[in-house]
């Protein structure tokens, strides 16, 4: 059936570190862990979810689902482990793997772990305010999430030298023209005594 790459490979490749990347999990660090909300189950706060990169190992308390990177990921995605695998490769097309394997043959380096962010709106007023051009952004994968992980956030892709995607960058700073404010697009009739 051609050259496969085991689970065993998927891990070597992207470790939890990586898949927390993956998933655009917000993380603070405590001691020698990692915690984060978890927005699979939606509840337990920003320390829902615990993971231990020495380890290699994630527990989520609200729903007492735990273990390897893998596994993280299908419980985040909501997806098979075996579709888990597949997005830690680049693989966007769940179905790709088969019997726990997936196939090395993608047309996604197989070190590019952070597919790229689809439903980025590159000509997003917020977009727009950074003195970023809707052409350029779309040219440089720069956009307003209006879903997702990176929800509110203008995305701003990370790049190894190499140009292969190794995750996003959030920016919260942009200014949105004061045409766009609310205050100046509402009146309201003042009141008369």
């Amino acid at each position: 059936m051609g050259n496969f790459v085991d689970f065993a490979e998927v891990k070597e490749r992207c470790s939890i570190v990586d898949a927390v990347a993956l998933l655009g999990l917000k993380t603070t660090e405590e001691r020698n862990q990692l915690r984060a909300p978890c927005p699979a189950c939606g509840n337990g706060g920003p320390r829902a979810i615990v993971i231990t990169p020495s380890k290699g190992l994630f527990h989520c308390f609200p729903s007492k689902a735990g273990g390897d990177q893998i596994a993280l990921v299908s419980h985040v995605k909501g997806v098979s482990q075996k579709d888990a695998a597949a997005l830690m490769l680049g693989q966007s097309t769940p179905g790709t793997v088969q019997d726990g394997k997936v196939p090395s043959t993608s047309t996604v380096p197989p070190h590019d772990h952070f597919p790229p962010l689809d439903y980025l709106e590159f000509d997003h007023v917020t977009v727009e305010s950074l003195g970023i051009e809707a052409k350029t952004a779309e040219a440089l994968g720069i956009g307003y999430a209006a879903k997702g992980m990176m929800k509110g956030y203008v995305a701003v892709p990370i790049r190894l030298p190499t140009g292969e995607l190794t995750g996003y960058i959030g920016i919260t700073e942009g200014k949105v023209p004061k045409e766009f404010h609310l205050s100046r697009v509402v009146t309201f009739p003042k009141k008369t005594a």
